[in-house]
């Protein structure tokens, strides 16, 4: 049996709406809320289905509204109000495995539990009733949207079905019960209010349709189940699913259980080959991403055939040596996807040893040091053997109004860094492969040479960016810190020094250190507000995979540095605020540090994950 490892009883609705749980699909759809069920994004909902894996995300089935005897367990924020306030009968939420919501109404105890079908936009509604009795009656509300946004109703046609109805517009929706029956009396419910949308500055008010009931008259005890469903017309066999969605679950494996799920729940389908999108609710497929996230998500766990499958989902998409930046848009404005790439196939080759990946991508490697290795207008290799590359190639690549907030145009330190390690690494795979590597040794040598020009004897750190020189204190200089032999070891240790002092919070590095007049500690507002303050001091956990990797290399992996790395990846292991079982993309820079951005972000949960197992 699988144990609960989440429990929670809300001592509030605000309690409670502070955290968001979701549950996947391997498609890139999901089912997610909050803790006491209510709905405070637009990208909330019981089905949110993706029509064209990963993406075309559309939220069709909203939420359901329990009542037991005309007492409602549903909790909406309207103009002025949350009503009704069904939390106040809410038990206990858990997870084990799925999410559970547990309710008592007098002798009366109701158990809803929640989950998908693996590779289907169909999600399973199960309750369990004990000593019922009276009627129960449930409220589908239904819309046919992007989950991106609140919007108005469109025109939705109804064809009621023995036990449910389907549902047509821009998809359809067919929702089905193998016990209820079904009442179709269609209403448009008015007003409803999403808290974290209007926050964000985004559309946070919109109306709901409920095509009807669902009704059950209750005497003793009773199960049934409610079908949301894009495809499937019949009621499945919902005990089947329940065992077979349960053993998947229970068969994952990875250094922290908890993140076990959120670890699966970014590997998803795109053109029947493997991907990993970047984080819930509204990421798809990022190169860098999914590059940076591949080891931690998949070969920690020794889901090696997954991971090769990623591998060559992403080389079919280069272009010209170049990853892409979005898989979906086809755009390749990244200068560093690419060696992330390297990185990754490297990884792979060292846990999985096997060496018939590497030979077949192996062109592609060849390709991505020959893009690198000669000049391009976006980026590519100086007469010094340094990468230049343009404003906002990098991981640090918000724009505001068209303008980036983080340019770092010039010759940065972290993709001079990778480049270097990824020649050194292209190296040992040659030498498994029995290819020559004198080309990829001779740029190693002039890379490193070259890069001690990063070194900044006044700030005992490295310049952010060279030609032209940026002093800024920013985290990227740690990836290089984390590089055994491209720096003295007592430079790389001056830099865990300085990142430590300067940007170190309980929950990752700052993007930017406080003392710098630019900082902005807060990452919150309309669009505007938060992509100024992205990179400009914000946290991303993301970063303490590079930051524990130099913790432990300029302490030879001592047992100290290997404690001491545990101690500080605690935090966000017990991390109860936001995301239910995983990690934030962000926090803020300025103190309590509240989660930000996406509640479930795919190198968050990674570079945690390896960073844990590594410290081991």
């Amino acid at each position: 049996m699988t144990p609960t490892i989440y429990a929670l009883t809300p001592r509030s609705y605000e309690d409670g709406a502070a955290r968001e749980w979701l549950a996947s699909n391997g498609l890139g759809g999901y089912a997610s809320a909050t803790a006491i069920g209510s709905n405070t994004r637009s990208y909330h909902g019981l089905l949110v289905a993706a029509l064209k894996p990963p993406t075309n995300r559309w939220l069709l089935l909203s939420t359901l509204d329990e009542e037991v005897n005309g007492v409602s367990l549903a909790n909406h924020q309207y103009p002025g109000v949350i009503h009704p306030q069904g939390f106040l009968h809410l038990r206990e939420f858990r997870i084990d495995p799925f999410p559970k919501f547990i309710y008592s109404l007098g002798t009366v105890r109701i158990e809803k539990t929640i989950f998908m079908i693996h590779g289907e936009n169909t999600t399973i509604i199960g309750y369990r009733i004990s000593n019922g009795q009276g009627s129960m009656r449930i409220f589908p509300l239904v819309h046919s949207r992007s989950f991106h946004a609140a919007s108005d109703l469109p025109q939705i046609r109804q064809e009621p079905q023995a036990r449910g109805t389907r549902l047509k517009s821009s998809c359809k929706l067919v929702l089905i019960s193998d016990r209820a029956r079904y009442i179709p009396q269609e209403t448009v419910y008015y007003n409803f209010e999403y808290e974290e949308e209007r926050r964000r500055g985004l559309a946070w008010r919109e109306n709901l349709l409920c095509p009807g009931s669902f009704e059950l008259e209750l005497a003793g005890d009773a199960d049934f189940a409610i079908v949301a469903s894009t495809s499937r017309s019949s009621m499945p066999d919902v005990e089947e699913e329940v065992e077979k969605e349960t053993a998947r679950l229970g068969a994952l494996r990875a250094p922290v259980r908890r993140l076990a799920q959120a670890a699966d729940s970014f590997l998803v389908q795109r053109d029947g080959k493997k991907s990993i999108i970047a984080g819930y609710h509204w990421f798809d497929d990022w190169g860098r991403d999914a590059m940076i996230s591949l080891p931690g998500l998949l070969l920690i766990s020794q889901r090696f055939e997954d991971a090769a499958a990623v591998l060559k989902s992403f080389a079919c998409a280069m272009k010209n040596g170049v990853l892409p930046n979005d898989l979906g848009a086809k755009s390749y404005n990244t200068a560093d996807a690419s060696l992330w790439f390297i990185q990754a196939v490297y990884a792979y080759y060292d846990q999985s040893h096997d060496i018939s990946l590497v030979r077949l991508l192996w062109p592609k490697l060849q390709e991505v040091l020959r893009r690198y290795s000669s000049a391009g207008e976006d980026f590519g290799m100086d007469k010094d053997g340094l990468i230049r590359s343009g404003p906002a190639l990098t991981w640090m690549d918000a724009r505001v109004s068209g303008r980036p907030v983080t340019s770092r145009a010039g010759k940065c330190c972290e993709i001079n860094a990778l480049w270097y390690f990824g020649l050194r690494k292209m190296e040992a795979l040659a030498e498994a492969l029995g290819e020559p590597c004198e080309w990829e040794c001779a740029l190693a040598n002039d890379a490193k040479l070259s890069y001690q020009g990063f070194w900044n004897s006044e700030t005992g750190c490295l310049f952010d960016v060279i030609d032209p020189e940026d002093a800024s204190i920013r985290p990227n200089q740690i990836i290089a810190a984390a590089v055994p032999d491209l720096l003295p070891t007592i430079k790389r240790k001056s830099i865990l020094e300085v990142v430590t002092r300067e940007l170190l919070t309980p929950f990752g590095p700052r993007t930017l250190s406080p003392r710098d007049p630019r900082y902005i500690g807060r990452y919150e507002g309309g669009p505007w507000q938060r992509d100024s303050a992205y990179h400009q001091g914000t946290v991303w956990p993301w970063l303490m995979g590079p930051y524990v990797d130099a913790l432990l290399s300029v302490n030879d992996h001592s047992n100290e540095s290997r404690r001491l790395a545990r101690s500080l990846l605690q935090p966000l292991l017990e991390l109860d605020a936001g995301g239910v079982n995983t990690i934030p993309e962000v926090f803020d820079g300025d103190l309590p540090h509240r989660p930000g951005g996406c509640i479930s972000q795919a190198w968050s949960v990674a570079e945690v994950l390896r960073a844990w197992a590594k410290a081991a």
